[in-house]
């Protein structure tokens, strides 16, 4: 019989059955066999019924199934290994009557004899017949594959057990428990893993977070993370690798919360996985991780692998492969068959809906699923992420941020709308230009954001007998200076530096919003910045310039920072690269970040460049990196804050903060040097220097709500060189005590004595009325745990909003509406001139 007579192969996936049906000469033969991911030489399709190789069952004539869904009798094992020792001697019959197979090895007594023999032999008709070519190795393989199923080992290996459902179950519940109870222990900063006790790592977690499994957060951590396993189960359709992957995610999700929520107070969210991809800078972030928490991930990441190894070694085990049966290439051959395609297609789809749905729900207020969880304790905090991953659980917070809405529709809103409030600050910044003389665009400005720069010695608790910023503290006396209100703590840099750019809040957007660097500005065809005036006054974009000596892509700078239309944004890893990079070498160790007066280099560089070819002023933006943590000890004896550190906290904290208080000291040394160098340059120059947000290292300090206030404060200055008109200018208290980062700007215009946009104009009426405005920064204490802003006036003190003047509210809502319409809306206003300076 010649091989095109063969009857047609056919293959199926089944991911319940293992049958192969060979015909041979009129013989059916079937291999039951029980191995379920190892069948070597045939082409099967996988449980999920992928895929089968056509050009198996051309050659052989077999249909083969992945999964056996039944256990086999031993009599129906013993027919099929007789029958597919028939089929092998009719292969070899079939061949040697064609000449154009090899001999049935099978068949010899001795397969290394007869394999030798055929090779020597040249007058055998099969070897001379493969020798032409006429090889087949699919049906050598197959052959050695029966022999295999001969032995000994594999008749044990089929007759392993499957996992019943009902130890399914027991596996996933007992699995979300305990990853219920480690998401727990992310967000309490009562307890840390303590290496010095005789308790294990997992021990550890489990005693301290299992009798919160009850409360709010701990069964909405359950019903998330049961979701999340059920997708993970469902898309997979393998029970062990679904455990593997969703055991996996929890325990890096934890161990990750745990010391972000321990460094920031806010666990991991939506807007942080914008590292992992384009966005990037992932591979660095270990790098800011303090001493004090590497122990967590030393013991963390072997316990993450070694639970993915039982569960790969399971999967091996479990003879059940597929979690749920299904055949593609016979989806209509039974009854069986066809339930398990589509139970096999809707579980995934059902799953995914399930928890997109889930965290849909918990974003809106008034759908039934807002509901159902109400009942269960669910209260959102959605203005402070740290408080709600408390009350709520870590996974409903993240879930709840997932789907997010920066800002509400506003009624009403059009194109009239917007031409009313252009018109009505218009008309303000004549009057406000009636009384200035100068031009915004002819001063080069110099924006500094000087990571966590804040007065220790403000911190409840915290005193050094020495001053770490005596440079700083000097310029109050002669340049308009104050506090900021930052609306982060340990973290939130770009937050801070998106108002200063844009002049725009954080407090009029959804509480939902975390990062709109991350996850507003990409999805925006065109944002205003305060460069583009610049750029507009010398007709290019090389009028704006970024320095940011660390990595370009956290945060997305570099693709935000084009949009903003700078012309260069140099960073470490930039082209090309920022030229000063040089980091501290102290008595004790070397420092991982770039020293403030490398930073400073470049901006000098730049500026005396900038000068020397007599090109217009420039707008220049400079984030450092110098004092971001970790803190470690590499000045030795050079440190003298730790002789006059006089802090009520305990050693491990207290000698941290004496080396942020020495880094602290350095940038206020290397400061003063960069003004001395910029008042000697011949052209105008204002600097605005600020902290972003205090460095997330006052434990004792955060752990008392009254405290909040003092762990949002930061110092900035705005200050002029001898070559400005504006060299002795300095802005009473009123206008400078306190104020947040949009504001500054404006503050600058103001000190400058410069002529402003309509869009300035609203900024300076409203830094009047409220002198600072930023998210809520309490922890629940003093200030009202329902409100999503905070208000200063000029001396620090909280403002009622319900006690705004009739102004007030109406510059307030203004405010929001411009926002919305550059933020949200069409940029109606920016086509109106809003935000274009007066013409000279």
């Amino acid at each position: 019989m010649r091989d095109s007579e063969l009857p047609k192969a056919t293959s199926q996936c089944s991911d319940a059955a293992d049958e192969t049906a060979v015909e041979v000469e009129g013989v059916e033969i079937i291999d039951l066999d029980a191995v379920d991911a190892t069948t070597v030489g045939e082409t099967t399709a996988d449980a999920d019924g992928e895929h089968a190789v056509a050009a198996d069952a051309a050659n052989d004539g077999t249909a083969t199934d992945d999964d056996a869904d039944d256990d086999m009798s031993a009599a129906a094992t013993d027919e099929v290994d007789r029958a597919s020792e028939d089929a092998a001697d009719a292969d070899a019959t079939d061949a040697a009557a064609t000449g154009t197979a090899e001999p049935d090895e099978s068949a010899k007594p001795d397969a290394e004899d007869t394999d030798a023999g055929a090779s020597d032999d040249t007058t055998n008709p099969a070897s001379a017949a493969a020798a032409a070519g006429g090889f087949h190795p699919i049906k050598t393989v197959k052959r050695q594959w029966g022999r295999f199923t001969d032995t000994k080992f594999y008749r044990i290996w089929s007759k392993r057990p499957k996992f019943s459902y009902g130890a399914y179950l027991c596996v996933a519940f007992a699995l979300v428990l305990v990853a219920d109870m480690m998401l727990l222990w992310s967000i309490d900063t009562k307890h840390m893993y303590d290496p010095e006790l005789k308790r294990s790592f997992l021990r550890q977690i489990l005693d301290s977070s299992y009798h919160s499994l009850s409360s709010a957060a701990g069964i909405l951590n359950f019903f998330a993370l049961a979701m999340i396993y059920l997708v993970c189960v469902t898309v997979i359709n393998r029970f062990w690798v679904g455990t593997a992957v969703f055991g996996a995610f929890a325990g890096v999700y934890a161990f990750a919360c745990k010391i972000k929520y321990a460094m920031r107070t806010e666990p991991i969210l939506p807007s942080d996985l914008g590292f992992l991809g384009g966005g990037g800078g992932g591979e660095n972030v270990a790098s800011f991780v303090t001493d004090e928490y590497r122990p967590i991930i030393d013991h963390g990441v072997p316990l993450i692998v070694w639970f993915v190894v039982i569960c790969i070694v399971l999967q091996f085990l479990d003879r059940r492969r597929a979690f749920i049966h299904c055949s593609w290439l016979h989806p209509i051959k039974n009854v069986k068959n066809v339930f398990g395609n589509i139970c096999r297609i809707l579980a995934p789809v059902m799953s995914v809906w399930l928890i997109v749905g889930y965290a849909g729900g918990l974003s809106s207020a008034h759908s039934r699923i807002r509901e159902f969880v109400n009942q269960i304790g669910y209260s959102p905090i959605i203005w402070n992420v740290g408080d709600d991953a408390r009350a709520n659980g870590a996974a409903t917070t993240f879930l709840s941020l997932t789907r997010v809405k920066a800002m509400e529709e506003e009624p009403g809103y059009d194109e009239a709308m917007m031409q009313t409030i252009n018109d009505r600050y218009a008309k303000q910044a004549q009057e406000i230009n009636a009384e200035r003389d100068a031009t915004l665009t002819d001063t080069t400005v110099i924006n500094v954001l000087s990571e966590t720069f804040s007065d220790p010695n403000r911190v409840p608790g915290v005193h050094f007998n020495v001053d770490p910023m005596p440079n700083v503290r000097a310029l109050g006396e002669v340049a308009t200076s104050g506090l900021m209100l930052s609306p982060g703590y340990g973290g939130g840099t770009a937050n801070i530096e998106f108002q200063q750019m844009t002049g725009l809040s954080m407090a009029n957007f959804n509480g939902s919003l975390l990062s709109p660097y991350q996850q507003l500005l990409p999805t925006r065809p065109e944002v205003f910045s305060f460069n583009q005036m610049w750029n507009d006054a010398c007709g290019s974009d090389s009028c704006s310039v970024g320095f940011h000596p660390f990595l370009q892509r956290f945060y997305l700078r570099n693709a935000n920072y084009r949009k903003f239309g700078f012309s260069h944004l140099y960073t470490l890893d930039s082209d090309p690269k920022i030229a000063h990079a040089g980091t501290y070498q102290g008595q004790s160790g070397k420092s991982d970040t770039v020293t403030d007066e490398q930073a400073y280099r470049n901006v000098i560089d730049e500026v005396k460049a900038n000068a020397a070819a007599d090109k217009p002023a420039q707008f220049i933006e400079l984030v450092t990196m110098q004092n971001h943590a970790p803190y470690p000890g590499i000045y030795g004896d050079e440190n003298e804050f730790f002789a006059a550190n006089e802090s009520s906290v305990p050693d491990g904290e207290k000698d941290v903060i004496a080396n942020y208080a020495k880094g602290l000291q350095r940038t206020d040394e290397a400061t003063k040097q960069f003004l001395d160098e910029l008042d000697a340059i011949d052209k105008p120059i204002t600097v605005v220097f600020y902290g972003d947000h205090l460095p997330g290292i006052y434990t004792t300090a955060v752990n008392d709500p009254k405290n909040s206030l003092a762990l949002h404060e930061t110092d900035y200055f705005i200050w002029s060189n001898k070559a400005s008109a504006a060299h002795d200018a300095k802005l009473p208290a009123a206008d400078a005590a306190y104020s947040s980062s949009n504001y500054f700007m404006a503050q600058t215009a103001q000190q400058l004595n410069a002529r402003v946009s309509p869009y300035l104009a609203l900024l300076t009426e409203l830094h009047k009325e409220i002198p600072a405005l930023s998210r809520a920064v309490t922890n629940g204490g003093t200030w009202s745990a329902d409100a999503s802003v905070t208000y200063l006036d000029a001396e620090g003190k909280e403002m009622d909003p319900k006690q705004f003047s009739k102004k007030a509210k109406q510059l307030l809502d203004d405010y929001r509406i411009v926002q919305y319409d550059m933020m949200m809306g069409k940029n109606y206003l920016h086509a109106m001139g809003f935000m274009d300076l007066p013409k000279q």
